[in-house]
This record gives C-alpha cells, sequence and structure tokens, in this order.
C-alpha cells in the first residue's frame, strides 16, 4: 500500500513520486473536458479525473492568497479545440507536479509527515495512501465519532471500516512520528484510537480486485483488530480471514460474529497467529467466553475442524452456502448449540447425529441430497426440522423421526416423497397420537387429516393385535405338535387350539 515519506522524497519528481496528466476526454459532446491524472508512489499508482472548473475551485482555496496561484488561465472562447485542450493538458500536468512538490517542500520545513488534507484529497491521497487515509479518517472521527457512538446506544448498528483503513491504521502506528500532523491535532490518530477502543459493532467490508483506480488489491493486505477492546459484534464481508491478526483482543468480550465471501477454514479466524507461532495446542488456547451467535455462511468451508473446541457458548450457527459433504465429529463439543443451519450445502448422509448434535432444538438442513433422515432419529430434543429440498423418495426415510417427542415442525416440501398418494395424512400417521401436534410444510392438520390417521391408526393397530394373537395361535399349536411327538416335555402345555 502506498506510504509517501515526505522527509525522504526527492525535491524535484521522481520514479518514486510522480504525477503526470495521461490524457483527456470530452463529456456530453464536447460540453467540457476531464483530465485524466496519475499519481505514482513507489510502486503504486492510481488516476484521479478532474474537470478544469475543478482545479479552479480547489486553488481558490488552497491559495486565498490570489496572488500565489499559478493555475493556468481560464479560456472562455474556443475551448474545445483540440490544440487547446492539448496546450491546457500540457500546463495542468505543470501546474500538478509544481504544486505537489511546493506541497512537499512546505511540509518538510514544518516536520510533518503528510500532505495537506486539501491537497491529498484533491489527487485522491485518502483513498490510497497510509498518511491521509489515516488523517482524513481520524478528523471525522474527531468531528462525529462521539455522536455516532451515542447514538449506537440506542439504536445498535455497525460502525463500517475497508481493510485498507484498517491496514493504513495498523501502519501508521508502526511509524515512529507524531499522533497529528499538525499543532492544532484536528486530525490527530488518537481519535481513531479512542473510537475503536468504545465502539461495540464493527463491520469490515472488501471487495474483489482492485482498490478504486489503483494497482493495490482489495485483499492483500493485513489489518489488527488489536484496539477493539470492548467490540460485541464483528461482520467481515468480502475480505480474507488470514489478513486478519489481533484476534486476542476481542475473544474476551465478542457475542455475535458473522463472516460473508471471506473464509475457506473457520480456524483462519478462531486460533490467534500467536498461540499457533508458540506451538500452543487446541485445548491450552483462550476460548471465546462470550461468542453465542456465529453465521460462517456464503464462505468456501469444507468441514468443521478443531477450532470447534474454543467455542463452549456458541448456542446458535449458521454454516450455509458452503460445501460442506459431512459434519464431522467437532461439532460435539459445542455444548451449548441448539440451532444449526446446515442449508446449501452438500451433505447427502446422516449417521448418528445423536452423538454429534445432542441439544439441538433447530435443525435447518434444506438444498442438500440428504437421502434418509433416520440417522435423527434419537435427537430427542429437537423441535424444528427443516428437509426441504433434498431427495427423500418414501416414508421409510422419514419413519425414522416419528417418534420424536418434541418436534413441533417438519418442512419436507420439494423432496420426491410428496409426490405419494395423500402423503399428508401418510406423514402424519408416522407421529402417532402426536399427529395433531406436527406442523407439517407450514400448515396444521385439518380435522378431516387427523380422522384420517385415527381411522389408520385404528386398523393398523387392529391388524396389528390380529397378527399377534395369530402368531401366538401358531406357537400354541408348534408347542403341542412337539409335546404330542415326544420332541418337547411341558406339562403346562394343554387348552384348546
Amino acid at each position: 500500500m502506498a506510504l509517501l515519506n515526505i522527509q525522504a522524497v526527492s525535491p524535484q519528481m521522481d520514479a518514486n513520486f510522480n504525477a503526470k496528466i495521461l490524457n483527456f476526454r470530452m463529456i456530453d459532446e464536447g460540453k467540457y473536458t476531464v483530465y485524466r491524472i496519475q499519481i505514482t508512489v513507489d510502486t503504486y499508482t492510481w488516476t484521479v479525473e478532474r474537470r478544469y472548473s475543478d482545479f479552479d475551485a480547489y486553488d481558490v482555496h488552497r491559495f486565498l492568497d490570489r496572488k500565489k496561484s499559478f493555475l493556468p488561465p481560464k479560456k472562455r472562447l474556443g475551448n474545445k479545440d483540440l490544440e487547446f485542450i492539448e496546450e491546457r493538458r500540457l500546463e495542468l500536468e505543470k501546474y500538478v507536479r509544481a504544486l505537489l512538490e511546493l506541497e512537499v517542500w512546505y511540509q518538510k520545513q514544518k516536520n510533518v509527515h503528510s500532505l495537506p488534507l486539501i491537497t491529498a484529497k484533491f489527487f485522491d491521497f485518502h483513498q490510497y495512501e497510509i498518511h491521509s487515509i489515516v488523517d482524513d479518517l481520524s478528523l471525522r472521527l474527531g468531528n462525529l465519532g462521539d455522536g455516532w457512538l451515542e447514538s449506537s446506544q440506542t439504536s445498535p448498528k455497525y460502525f463500517e471500516f475497508t481493510p485498507i483503513e484498517l491496514h493504513a491504521i495498523t501502519e501508521r502506528l508502526r511509524l515512529p512520528e507524531p499522533t497529528a500532523p499538525d499543532v492544532n491535532m484536528v486530525a490527530d490518530i488518537g481519535n481513531t484510537i479512542d473510537f475503536l477502543h468504545r465502539v461495540r459493532a464493527l463491520k469490515i467490508r472488501g471487495q474483489k480486485g482492485y482498490v478504486g483506480t489503483s494497482n493495490i488489491v482489495w485483499n492483500s493486505l493485513d489489518m489488527s483488530l488489536y484496539f477493539c477492546k470492548g467490540l460485541k459484534a464483528l461482520w467481515i464481508a468480502d475480505s480474507d480471514v488470514c489478513r486478519i491478526n489481533g484476534i486476542k483482543s476481542i475473544r474476551e468480550t465478542l457475542r455475535r460474529l458473522v463472516v460473508h465471501y471471506s473464509m475457506k477454514k473457520i480456524k483462519d479466524l478462531l486460533f490467534d497467529e500467536e498461540d499457533l507461532e508458540t506451538g500452543m495446542l487446541v485445548e491450552e488456547m483462550d476460548t471465546w467466553k462470550c461468542l453465542e451467535e456465529v453465521d460462517l455462511s456464503f464462505n468456501e468451508i469444507k468441514c468443521f475442524d478443531e477450532s470447534m473446541k474454543l467455542l463452549p457458548e456458541v448456542r446458535v450457527l449458521n454454516v450455509s452456502y458452503n460445501s460442506i459433504t459431512e459434519i464431522g465429529s467437532n461439532l460435539a463439543f459445542l455444548s451449548s448449540l441448539t440451532e444449526l443451519d446446515l442449508s446449501n450445502n452438500t451433505l447427502t448422509k446422516i449417521d448418528g447425529w445423536n452423538e454429534k448434535l445432542g441439544n439441538i432444538k433447530k435443525l435447518i438442513l434444506s438444498e442438500n441430497a440428504i437421502e434418509d433422515l433416520s440417522g435423527l432419529g434419537k435427537l430427542y430434543s429437537l423441535e424444528y426440522l427443516d428437509a426441504k429440498g433434498n431427495n427423500i423418495q418414501n416414508l421409510d426415510a422419514v419413519q425414522g423421526i416419528g417418534k420424536l417427542p418434541c418436534l413441533e415442525i417438519l418442512l419436507l416440501r420439494d423432496n420426491p416423497i410428496r409426490k405419494l398418494v395423500e402423503y399428508r395424512t401418510k406423514v402424519l400417521e408416522l407421529f402417532g397420537e402426536r399427529s395433531s401436534e406436527l406442523k407439517l410444510d407450514g400448515r396444521r392438520p385439518e380435522a378431516r387429516e387427523l380422522d384420517t390417521v385415527r381411522v389408520r391408526m385404528a386398523l393398523r393397530k387392529a391388524k396389528e393385535e390380529k397378527e399377534e394373537r395369530e402368531k401366538k395361535r401358531r406357537e400354541r399349536i408348534e408347542e403341542r405338535i412337539r409335546y404330542i411327538s415326544g420332541e418337547d416335555v411341558n406339562p403346562n402345555v394343554s387348552g384348546s387350539f
């Protein structure tokens, strides 16, 4: 990421710090012209587009004493002529280069390490260069931070940072420089650090590809959460969790964690880099003591790794829209888990989940490739089961959950089993006396359906009783035959057939 070291910059522009106007383009059929400026700081470059009127407005604010201005004068006539525009491009390029050289010279004389914000913003340094990003952020937080924090107490909300901002803060603090660029302390980095100490809900939103018009890659920047001492909620989106460090600072306080489009392995975030470097075992690491709700949906997770051992208090876990094929054994360490969302993964089999999800109450398995729900037959705490959009084809695949004592809601829509004649009454019948308590596919049983279930249950019971009597009758006959033939001597065998 770009870092302009003003004290080391050459008095004249060179390969390490340069500015030039690459070209121009006419907008709205020649109504006005936009000039494309390229800024270079070390190996980083970005472009900025400005009209002449933008230059003029900036120059008025920058040089209050108009005698000091050296901006090329505005031309009223002939300003659409291509030769004139090319000449103007060259004049503006000289202006830009001279201006930035002058700003660097001024700042050197004052022993200041960053450009004035008015100039930094005009050339977009506040989007790509460490000093200017932090100065701009600190100024805004100094003006608005307290008000935002106060309002968030009554209306909880996330404050959003980008990876480039957090990276800039991390890198700026490593520099042996004063906390503020001027004696007035208006852009003091202390404003930012104080805000990070006090903020309770933080969102880190990155992007794919390059930052703006620069050659800086969004997710190539390391960042730290070291100063987030009181964080209760963290939301990470379109970033790379491998780039985040300082995790220890939030382990003690974080209650809610959301990560989207940023993760391949859960342990990449939950494990602290310092612990790994010392060779510490998972069992020796500090747990996330307050973390209760975790949303890791829309990632590239394939399994639940050993980092699950660090989440003893998690009650709600969402891992939908990932690439999980089986849950493994590590979920058993989530002793407080009551809600689990595994929808939109690649699950096919369910085997002995009672040993891994013993206390689960709500389970979402929609949009997988599951064929049989029998493996859930011993989840005696289960109250809600969503199995929509799977490959459940017959009653045998559902029969195993018919004796779950607490199940109240069952969703089987978009499964082949729905094509069965009288599907609803046949599924309800599997739940016996509890059929009236079950809400199937979002609907309570109708009186007609319950009547049908009762009749079928009565017929089945009568059939079972008849089969039992017939079985006992055959057994008595066989015993009598053995007695008569002398194969078995049983003085208690008597009675009629």
